[in-house]
């Protein structure tokens, strides 16, 4: 039934959201294997945590649009996307079409053990979580070479 109903939304779509869809479900691909499978170091370089954003909110609309799809994607992928994995893979889809954003990663001390989270910004403002969830966790300053978080150096 859910099989169903899927493909009943999916073909109620536009050829140009159909191949933004399939675009998004490979990147969660990439991101899932390469996150899985390769050190750190290897896969932070191909992204760059800091841009300078001096445009408007104009096209807030359209990041929001690609994030709350690119999150309906995730929850139907093969494995469980979680944080990192969705954030790393909207961010690749966000500045391929030049809507820099911001990769957050933070954590919290809960139940005697460490918990980290990922979350995005445009323009500073929070775009793929909520406040709530957000605001519960301390977010790790980079290094001076903005290109290693200075908490995971090691």
């Amino acid at each position: 039934m859910r099989f169903k109903n899927t493909f009943a939304t999916v073909s109620s779509l536009s050829f140009t959201q159909i191949l933004l869809l399939s675009e998004m479900w490979l990147i969660f691909l990439k991101w899932d294997l390469l996150v899985s499978f390769f050190n750190y170091r290897y896969w932070q370089l191909t992204f760059d945590r800091n841009h300078i954003i001096n445009e408007k909110d104009t096209h807030l609309p359209q990041v929001l649009n690609i994030i709350r799809l690119s999150e309906k994607v995730g929850r139907h992928h093969l494995r469980k996307m979680n944080c990192l994995r969705r954030c790393l893979s909207q961010k690749q889809l966000l500045t391929k079409r030049h809507y820099p954003c911001e990769l957050h990663i933070g954590v919290k001390l809960a139940d005697g053990s460490l918990k980290a989270h990922a979350w995005l910004s445009y323009n500073t403002m929070l775009i793929n979580d909520s406040t709530g969830v957000v605001s519960q966790y301390t977010e790790l300053e980079t290094s001076a070479n903005n290109k290693i978080f200075s908490v995971l150096r090691g």
